[in-house]
């Protein structure tokens, strides 16, 4: 299996965001929790045939950190998914693979 790109975070780019409003119903929808503030800051990506990011998210209060899988650019696939989303994180918590 693949590594994680760097080992390290990076800043969130426009795509990161992109991605993340993509997906903030679905993130809404699993939190039970509506966002006004929703903003990308960090992530890290690893290639494994699609795209697994996981995204430290901004909510005003709180940080989340998502566990994204786009299979956008793969032939014949167009979804983005969120298995995963764990909450009550703070900024400085390390961007760690989901069990």
């Amino acid at each position: 299996m693949s590594q994680w790109e760097n080992g390290q975070k990076q800043p969130a780019t426009d795509r990161i965001q992109e991605i993340c409003d993509q997906v903030k119903r679905k993130v809404e929808e699993k939190t039970g929790r509506d966002y006004d503030e929703y903003k990308a800051v960090f992530y890290r990506v690893k290639n494994i045939l699609v795209q697994h990011y996981i995204i430290k998210v901004y909510v005003g209060d709180d940080y989340l950190h998502l566990w994204v899988i786009d299979a956008s650019g793969s032939v014949g696939y167009l979804s983005i998914e969120v298995p995963e989303v764990q909450q009550n994180h703070k900024w400085n918590d390390l961007l760690e693979p989901f069990d």
